[in-house]
């Protein structure tokens, strides 16, 4: 087995449903800004990672067999998660969304770019240390190690993120069934104990990350449908 000196022991990221989450208190506080952007934009560092995984610039090992999240090793991923292209993006991204929206649409502007922001912010609450300064600064790396050393009770965490967010949004009932849900659902993934398939990714990186994406896309979907209702409401409410 390939074995890094940089080798660190933790989960690849915090549960999507609760990046997503993020979304909600963006879309509060920027009403104007669309929803699926806002919870895009929690998801686009993700996003990078994924593609970069596939392509081979960054790498993450997946031990044989694999029984959690514990045996996801992040060992290189300097562009998708460190602190300083995670600001750059996210100005990028708000610099864009500025430049074909004009001044009017200046608070979405700031909305996707705290949104692209926010991923990293969320990763370093659980991530074992493997968040670098810069791509160019190997050490130190950062991170409280939560999922490396107590998995259950960061993802207990996590989740009641997620339902924060929630209930500063104001969702529906569904929403917050759909946020606890997926929190419960992953409970064997955080626990070596139940196994309910994922030894079928020992070994394989690639698809490790492909399943990620996988993840993000279903819950993206998920969480845009669910909370529209609120939106569908609030406009019909207007209409009257």
């Amino acid at each position: 087995m390939y074995h890094s000196p940089d080798l660190n022991l933790g989960r690849s990221t915090m549960q999507a449903i609760n990046h997503a989450a993020t979304a909600l208190i963006l879309k509060r506080k920027f009403p104007s800004a669309p929803l699926m952007g806002l919870i895009l934009a929690t998801e686009a560092v993700e996003y990078l990672w994924v593609g970069l995984n596939i392509i081979g610039v960054e790498k993450t090992i997946v031990d044989t067999p694999m029984k959690s999240v514990a045996d996801v090793h992040l060992v290189h991923m300097p562009f998708s998660h460190s602190i300083a292209t995670s600001v750059i993006i996210a100005a990028l991204v708000g610099l864009i969304v500025f430049w074909r929206s004009g001044k009017a649409a200046s608070a979405v502007s700031i909305a996707i770019g705290l949104g692209v922001f926010s991923h990293i912010v969320l990763d370093l609450l659980v991530h074992a240390p493997d968040i670098a300064l810069t791509p160019l600064i190997g050490s130190p790396k950062f991170g409280t190690g939560l999922y490396s050393n107590l998995p259950l009770p960061a993802l207990v965490l996590e989740t009641l993120w997620g339902v924060f967010c929630w209930y500063y949004y104001r969702g529906s009932k569904k929403l917050l069934g759909l946020i606890l849900a997926l929190g419960a659902a992953s409970i064997p993934i955080y626990s070596a104990a139940i196994n309910i398939g994922e030894a079928a990714l020992s070994g394989h990186n690639v698809i490790f990350a492909f399943v990620i994406m996988g993840q993000m896309v279903a819950t993206s979907a998920l969480v845009w449908i669910f909370a529209r209702e609120k939106d569908d409401q609030a406009a019909i409410q207007a209409a009257v």
